[in-house]
């Protein structure tokens, strides 16, 4: 048996030996390994792995001087193959990691089946309920913080497209009246152009009046369509 695993059942004497989860014991007694990982996977760091494992320790119970004396040889043994840091380095990291942890609100959530060092889980360990209620409860917000932003974008979208169109609708109808007007009368196009911008008349988007905008509004809304086609020649004549 691995001599990290005894040394944990020894501290775990004074506590609840059902504490040794599944996952804890899978990643203490067989070490961790990235053959458990596809090319796709997040591979843990040896930082997360220290701080999931500190996280477990403060959730049973255990002290952190307690989980400080086990840590330090774990780490040194088994996630110092995950790092390139030297020996004092990953001490001086472990330390902190433990500090960080028992001194922060962070806390322990294995992620049940999910968990990120695809671990070994069991429904009947003692912590499964809770922490799956915990993941359950995690999704369903994110899914609905997904839902509302995805509708609230869609809305906001909408609501845009509405106000810019209602906001210009009258002034455009007008300026579309006075052009088909000034059309039937053979007036220009350079000089209907010329009017609208001076009356200071926008487009139904709220720009101002372009030739080319001119051409395509007319030939979509005038409401006499042959006649604005007997002037394409004669208009394009003025622009040149």
């Amino acid at each position: 048996m691995c001599i990290h695993l005894n040394r944990l059942k020894i501290i775990l004497k004074e506590n609840n030996k059902r504490c040794l989860f599944p996952c804890i014991k899978d990643m203490v007694n067989n070490g961790f390994t990235l053959k458990r990982f596809s090319t796709e996977d997040h591979k843990p760091s040896r930082q997360d792995i220290t701080q999931y494992i500190a996280a477990w320790f403060k959730y049973i119970g255990v002290s952190s001087d307690e989980c400080w004396d086990w840590m330090s040889e774990y780490c040194l043994d088994i996630l110092s193959t995950l790092s390139s840091s030297s020996n004092s380095q990953i001490r001086h990291s472990t330390k902190s990691n433990i500090k960080y942890i028992y001194n922060s609100d962070v806390p322990f959530d294995c992620g049940c089946e999910n968990n990120h060092f695809k671990a070994s889980c069991d429904q009947n360990c003692p912590a499964y309920k809770e922490m799956y209620d915990r993941d359950k409860k995690k999704r369903e917000v994110r899914d609905i913080n997904q839902s509302y932003e995805t509708e609230g974008k869609d809305n906001e979208v909408e609501l845009q497209k509405f106000s810019i169109k209602d906001k210009y609708r009258d002034q455009f109808e007008k300026a579309m009246e006075i052009a088909n007007n000034h059309i039937k009368t053979g007036v220009s196009k350079q000089k209907i152009l010329t009017l609208l911008n001076e009356s200071e008349f926008k487009t139904r988007t709220g720009k101002k009046w372009s030739y080319s905008i001119l051409g395509n509004e007319l030939r979509r809304h005038t409401k006499n369509i042959d006649k604005v086609e007997e002037y394409p020649q004669k208009m394009r004549n003025e622009k040149d």
